[in-house]
């Protein structure tokens, strides 16, 4: 080792005036509290090699137990929330289920009454509301559907048809109608036909053909 770099095996003044100090301490804290156990010392040049200078000592911190009583909290709560789910019957999932209804069952007439005013947006709002209370209506999509279709957003309106179709009902005879409707606003002749086909085929009944002829004459002129 080159005598320039010794200091990295002796000892320092410093670290002698620091041991100095630390056993005074314990000196004090003997005297007031009795034998108390001696903190090892800890040796900052543990490490230090001829090619690493750096020097790293363990810091040794409390951990805090706020972490633990937040899951422990969280943990809790999942658990009284699964016991509330457990302790539901199924006469009160239907009650809730009821409610829910005819909460949606409002904002569909709501929603009726603004279209019959041809204020659209605000019928899409309606529609939107209850199906928030009820996300399986197929009658509240094409509601709002038929609304986007007045408002000439037709593609949104395919949306909402789409999901009811392939979601909730894929025999829904409006849903087929009113889709045929917005593809023809589109151009799109060739899948407006078919939609029209499709909901001609599913076994309707005398009522539902009348209605689809009449939907027809009015995609002529005022869908």
């Amino acid at each position: 080792m080159n005598s320039d770099e010794g200091f990295l095996t002796q000892r320092s003044v410093v670290m002698d005036v620091m041991k100095q100090l630390d056993d005074m301490l314990n000196v004090n804290k003997m005297d007031t509290k009795g034998k108390e156990e001696k903190k090892p010392e800890v040796d900052p040049s543990i490490g230090v090699t001829e090619t690493s200078f750096v020097v790293s000592a363990r810091d040794i911190r409390k951990k805090s137990s706020r972490p633990f009583k937040k899951m422990t909290k969280t943990s809790n709560m999942n658990q009284i929330t699964f016991m509330r789910q457990i302790d539901v019957t199924q006469q009160d999932r239907e009650e809730a289920r009821a409610d829910r209804e005819r909460v949606a069952e409002s904002f569909r007439r709501f929603g009726n009454e603004e279209f019959r005013r041809t204020n659209y947006e605000k019928a899409i709002y309606y529609y939107s509301k209850g199906i928030q209370y009820v996300v399986d209506s197929p009658v509240l999509y094409c509601n709002r559907a038929l609304a986007k279709i007045k408002k000439r957003d037709f593609k949104l309106a395919i949306m909402d048809l789409d999901y009811v179709l392939l979601t909730l009902d894929p025999h829904h005879l409006k849903a087929w109608l009113y889709k045929a409707g917005a593809l023809a606003r589109l151009n799109n002749e060739v899948e407006s036909q078919y939609a029209i086909s499709i909901a001609s085929q599913f076994n309707r009944t005398p009522k539902d053909q009348k209605y689809i002829a009449n939907f027809l004459e009015k995609l002529r002129s005022e869908f």
